[in-house]
């Protein structure tokens, strides 16, 4: 899981079509996980063209960590390998992996942004880069070891939550 504010970025090989289980189960995990998609002509339903979303690098999954990405490749068996040179893992630019996936500084997820913005304080407005907090701001209450405390009202009681800090991003 990652815990530093600079991530690390690899390439990682995945078995032939499982690029989108992968990145899912590397999200799970609490890794920044993409793929290169683009949209091509699908077909044609009811006299109107559709778009349909292809992997334009079959068998890659783009990974930020800030460990060892090998750990990864024995933790899941859908991946089979990193990309390397002479056996140690090759460490992507994230500003051309950015360019690569296709983001622009409107599109680029705020995580991958952190070599051009401050990161966040206590008291600022913040999302969290989990399904289960998808698109909900929240307001940091205190940082402690790496971890972002919140409080949260569930069923009439004030809960604390508690998040990594690399998975919390200063909301604009």
């Amino acid at each position: 899981m990652t815990t530093g504010t600079e991530l690390a970025w690899f390439a990682l090989r995945t078995l032939p079509t499982r690029e989108n289980m992968v990145k899912k189960h590397l999200i799970n995990r609490g890794h920044k996980a993409f793929i290169k998609t683009e949209r091509r002509f699908g077909k044609w339903v009811n006299g109107k063209r559709t778009d349909k979303e292809y992997v334009a690098a079959p068998s890659y999954v783009f990974l930020g960590i800030d460990g060892n990405p090998w750990m990864e490749v024995h933790r899941c068996h859908l991946i089979s390998n990193v990309v390397s040179l002479c056996g140690k893992p090759v460490l992507l630019d994230p500003v051309a992996l950015a360019d690569f996936l296709g983001f622009d500084d409107f599109d680029t997820p705020e995580y991958m942004r952190y070599f051009r913005e401050p990161p966040f304080a206590i008291g600022d407005m913040v999302k969290i880069d989990n399904r289960s907090f998808e698109g909900f701001e929240m307001r940091v209450k205190d940082i402690q070891r790496g971890e972002a405390i919140f409080s949260l009202v569930m069923m009439g009681r004030e809960t604390e939550a508690r998040f990594p800090v690399a998975q919390c991003y200063k909301a604009a």
